[in-house]
């Protein structure tokens, strides 16, 4: 699966992208007044590039630009016009070896949407 053909409130079964940049953890209250953390990781591969939302604290920890993770089981919602990723309740990442199949992120050109990284 590539981000080309993830579509709105579909699973996103498996899907291999770059961590382009990771914008700082936000404190949010959830609608039911507890606090958790998200951060917004921004990913990308040859096809385009979407935000990743992480929920919960040590989410995303492990991340920094430049690594390739796989999304396994994850969701994909639109937003503000726009799609984005999340884990829902039983996806998840994995950290995978960068053996070069995903292009580099100078080489996707993915910085067309902003974290807010500084």
């Amino acid at each position: 699966m590539k981000l080309s053909d993830v579509e709105p409130e579909k699973n996103v079964t498996d899907l291999v992208v770059r961590v382009v940049s990771m914008a700082p953890p936000k404190m949010i209250s959830t609608r039911t007044g507890r606090k958790t953390q998200l951060i917004e990781v921004l990913v990308a591969d040859d096809t385009g590039s979407t935000i990743l939302s992480l929920w919960g604290f040590n989410e995303g920890t492990d991340l920094s630009a430049g690594k390739v993770i796989r999304i396994i089981d994850g969701w994909a919602k639109e937003w503000r016009g726009k799609i984005q990723l999340s884990l829902g309740r039983s996806g998840k990442y994995e950290i995978l070896v960068d053996d070069g199949s995903v292009p580099s992120i100078s080489e996707l050109g993915a910085a067309r949407e902003s974290t807010g990284e500084q």
